[in-house]
């Protein structure tokens, strides 16, 4: 095993995500970890077609719809804890995820929360993708662009 020295405490490594994930305390244990990697991976994959649709209402109704049943799949085969798929997750994508810039700048952003079974605790993330409507010279995100 290799040792390290202590680091300061104002050292940063790795990108926020793997900071928020080794931090998080509902993240702590490694197979909901990376259970819940696996849903943003998937998720993030499964919407990617937003960069060619204009950013708007219907956009999101549909984004919302795509997750959601992605979402109850995940649910009804017990990967998430709840009676109900309403006890087990949501998806927000609407005005309320979104700033004015976002939507100047053509970003979609989505919040979605899920009850792993362990710990047994709503764990949320937000999901980014650029839309048609994204200003700059490139309408198609680079890979690790789209969050």
């Amino acid at each position: 095993m290799e040792h390290q020295p202590p680091k300061p405490p104002d050292a940063m490594e790795g990108t926020s995500r793997e900071r928020t994930a080794s931090s998080d305390p509902e993240r702590k244990y490694v197979n909901v970890r990376r259970y819940l990697e696996n849903l943003e991976h998937v998720i993030e994959t499964s919407i990617q077609w937003v960069v060619f649709e204009p950013n708007g209402e219907s956009l999101w109704a549909t984004v919302r719809s795509t997750i959601e049943n992605f979402l109850f799949n995940e649910w009804q085969s017990g990967a998430l804890l709840g009676a109900k798929p309403e006890q087990a997750y949501y998806v927000h994508c609407d005005r309320t995820t979104m700033t004015q810039n976002d939507l100047d700048n053509g970003r979609l952003v989505c919040t979605i929360g899920v009850a792993p079974v362990h710990p047994a605790e709503f764990v949320i993330f937000r999901i980014g993708q650029w839309t048609a409507d994204r200003k700059g010279e490139s309408q198609i995100p680079s890979q690790g662009e789209t969050s």
